[in-house]
């Protein structure tokens, strides 16, 4: 049984696709943005991803690049479905993806275009070569630069930025692992352990506060709240 990844923020839409696709005898699992949908692939290899573009965090642009660049996902194929239907998201989208379908969807053509694309996906899986991995690396690090440069990066984004990094490192290391001496990653590599290495750096002065000693680790740079402020919020350490 094939498994079917479903990317959409709309919680009605993403029940509605995941429904018609569960009828059709697949298995499905799903995302409500890009970022979680990268945590999805990484976990679960899915057979094909339905990926809508405009999401929070992070765009189906991003996610489609990601998984075309990355060599252990590169093959898994990608279908678009989304409301966007100018002449640049049509090239775009037919350009990097599979499959291109257009909301609002039609059943059979949703159904008709899931099952072409696996029937036509190649399933070898190989462990890529050290330039692909490399510029893997590159294509991961220009989006840490896109997230860093927003003014609440660090108060939104810190989770997804750590997580990045901690990408980009794996990745100059798969490339160093297969051609020890490759010119690209060694050196995009050095530029990256530095600047996660002062992150580092940043996050370890970040103290708890005296009161509770708790923080909420390497994920975020502020202490717990004090238990007059928000339920969900709470530490752990004012339960008395």
């Amino acid at each position: 049984m094939s498994t079917v990844l479903v990317v959409e923020d709309s919680r009605s839409q993403r029940e509605c696709i995941s429904n018609q696709l569960i009828w059709k005898g697949l298995n499905v699992i799903q995302a409500c943005d890009g970022v979680e949908a990268l945590e999805q692939i990484q976990a679960n290899c899915p057979d094909l991803v339905l990926l809508d573009i405009v999401m929070p965090r992070m765009d189906g642009y991003g996610v489609c690049r990601l998984i075309k660049a990355n060599p252990q996902t590169r093959n898994i194929p990608v279908v678009f479905v989304t409301g966007k239907g100018r002449q640049f998201d049509l090239y775009w989208g037919l350009k990097h993806a599979e499959a291109y379908v257009g909301k609002p969807w039609q059943p059979k053509e949703l159904l008709d275009t899931v099952k072409r694309v696996l029937l036509g996906a190649n399933s070898f899986r190989d462990s890529g070569s050290a330039d692909a991995w490399a510029k893997y690396g590159v294509l991961i690090l220009n989006m840490i630069r896109l997230y860093e440069c927003r003014a609440d990066a660090w108060t939104k984004y810190a989770v997804q930025i750590i997580k990045f990094y901690e990408c980009a490192l794996g990745a100059f290391e798969q490339a160093l692992e297969i051609e020890a001496n490759h010119s690209l990653a060694l050196r995009y590599q050095a530029t990256v352990q530095k600047s996660w290495d002062r992150m580092l750096e940043k996050l370890e002065q970040t103290k708890p506060c005296k009161v509770c000693r708790y923080y909420y680790g390497r994920d975020g740079l502020t202490c717990a709240v004090h238990p007059n402020g928000p339920t969900e919020k709470l530490c752990r350490d004012w339960e008395f």
